[in-house]
């Protein structure tokens, strides 16, 4: 209980130093939101070491329950100046959650919700600090190139650095076509994914895919 205790600590550290700086006019609109997005899910991608399967899946329902009260009465402004309409605060603890249950393999989880969010978060700032130019529309929502490239790249290097401490279950052929192949598909997942639904697709599938070449 002292470790699921110090994990919700730290949790309840990052969001508010994400208020602190939102309430100071230091992070604002998508920066603002993908502070959180990143931090926690970076955090979240190494509780296997800390904690339970199952302590993990009730830290994700109780995140949601969080979630659904601040959405009734908001005390987290993380996504204060977010104009387009998105879920992603709820699929973002499901999506870590359903890992949980789907998988009792550590690193692989810590790699599917790592693409979840890092690249997803990378690629969302950097496409919003330097994507004003090449920019395309996914069913009237605005994705950047350099957005894209940025998930694409960000999965590679996630997956490339991440298998190599699995190589006695995955032969050198299976992480070759990983590489060549899943991180294109999580990247078409994230642009196709509408309404934050990526927060759940993207670790979901990439897990599946790591687990159904390992088999």
């Amino acid at each position: 209980m002292l470790a699921f205790a110090l994990v919700v600590l730290g949790i309840l550290a990052i969001v508010v130093v994400d208020e602190i700086l939102w309430r100071a006019k230091i992070l604002k609109g998508e920066y603002n939101r993908k502070f959180v997005h990143i931090s926690v899910g970076t955090f979240a991608a190494f509780w296997p070491w800390l904690l339970s399967w199952r302590q993990i899946q009730v830290l994700c329902l109780i995140l949601l329950a969080g979630r659904v009260i601040n959405q009734i009465h908001t005390f987290v402004h993380d996504k204060a100046g977010i104009m387009r309409r998105t879920y992603g605060e709820y699929f973002f603890p499901i999506g870590i959650g359903l890992c949980a249950l789907l998988t009792t393999n550590k690193l692989f989880f810590a790699l599917a919700v790592l693409n979840m969010a890092i690249a997803d978060g990378l690629a969302a700032v950097i496409g919003e600090r330097y994507g004003s130019h090449f920019r395309y529309q996914v069913f009237g929502y605005t994705k950047t190139i350099i957005g894209t490239m940025t998930f694409w790249l960000s999965a590679l290097s996630i997956l490339g650095i991440g298998l190599l401490f699995v190589s006695d279950s995955i032969r050198f052929t299976d992480y070759g076509i990983i590489l060549l192949f899943l991180p294109p598909i999580l990247t078409a997942l994230d642009n196709f994914s509408l309404f934050g639904l990526d927060d759940m697709t993207v670790p979901v599938v990439a897990l599946a895919v790591l687990q159904l070449v390992s088999a």
